[in-house]
């Protein structure tokens, strides 16, 4: 009895991630690390691996006062299955801000390295408009939390897309527009260049957003068969249904403005009647998730009406559904 009870000490000494018993604790799990996650999405798949960029933490106390600024490059984090670090902090009560993708020129910050409540992150260069295609951008907040230095603890973060893509087709259901396409133009006109620390918008006037890229395009539709037309290409910042968003389309020559929808009254129809996730989604719950829109208009034979639109997988004729 002697033998096997100095046997199960000697078992549980070797297993042990103790510091009397190795100096070497490599194998042993320690630190304090952020794991991000990205499954806000329309799927609601996690993510992250596929589409994060280089990490920035901004670490704030419980006053919130600026701490410090980690910045994780894509590479580390992946060989560290997308946590991050955090290091240099005593003992206390921090909150967490981590943005990925704000290194790449298109974005600005201003009052980081003061405050919580003075923290903004808006569009580079003139605010009134912008013809980018934008860095894909994603953010995440972790409330109070208590760190204690060297004491193992891995906390999750989930992280919202706050850039959105939108291809914009318009055709003719009668007549190819090929041949005019350079006379149309493109725009979603909203206040959404500047964000706080949250994510919440801080711009008081819209900004337009222009096609980066305009090209001819041929749609296989199934009523109305194969038509041709102009293609756009609009990169935004995040979108608020609470806020005024509309998508312009027009021609140059005439000066004519053919379509001025307002896109958070669409999405609220569509997001209504969409059960992938097995419930109807509110308006801000689909712009959060959906990063990418593609919208098709119809236009009359003589390119002056609206006869219907298209955004996603949801049509609907504009007599019975859309006000213009």
């Amino acid at each position: 009895m002697r033998q096997l009870t100095i046997g199960f000490i000697v078992v549980l000494a070797l297993t042990s991630c103790s510091s009397w018993v190795f100096d070497d604790q490599s194998s042993c799990p320690e630190g304090f690390w952020l794991q991000l996650q990205y499954t806000y999405n329309m799927l609601d798949v996690e993510s992250a691996q596929k589409v994060l960029g280089d990490a920035d933490v901004y670490v704030y106390d419980e006053d919130g006062n600026f701490v410090s600024r980690i910045h994780t490059p894509v590479d580390v984090l992946r060989e560290h299955d997308f946590q991050v670090k955090i290091t240099g902090l005593d003992e206390g009560n921090y909150q967490f801000v981590i943005w990925s993708g704000i290194g790449n020129g298109d974005y600005a910050l201003s009052g980081e390295s003061f405050f919580l409540s003075d923290f903004r992150i808006q569009l580079a260069g003139n605010p009134d408009t912008c013809s980018l295609k934008l860095t894909p951008l994603y953010h995440g907040y972790l409330g109070l939390t208590h760190y204690i230095p060297n004491e193992h603890n891995v906390l999750d973060v989930e992280l919202m897309k706050f850039t959105n893509q939108i291809t914009c087709l318009a055709v003719s259901v009668e007549d190819s527009i090929s041949d005019v396409a350079g006379d149309f133009s493109f725009s979603l006109e909203t206040p959404n260049s500047v964000m706080d620390a949250f994510g919440n918008l801080k711009a008081t006037t819209p900004t337009v957003y222009e096609s980066y890229v305009q090209d001819t395009v041929t749609l296989s539709d199934s009523e109305y068969g194969t038509l041709f037309g102009v293609q756009f290409g609009v990169s935004t910042l995040r979108l608020l249904a609470e806020e005024d968003t509309y998508v312009v389309l027009k021609r140059k020559s005439t000066d004519q403005t053919i379509v001025n929808l307002s896109l958070p009254q669409y999405i609220g129809m569509a997001g209504s009647l969409y059960t992938n996730l097995g419930r109807p989604l509110s308006t801000q719950e689909y712009f959060d998730r959906q990063d990418f829109y593609t919208i098709v208009f119809y236009l009359s034979g003589d390119l002056s009406r609206l006869i219907q639109v298209q955004v996603n997988s949801w049509k609907l004729r504009a007599n019975n559904h859309i006000k213009l």
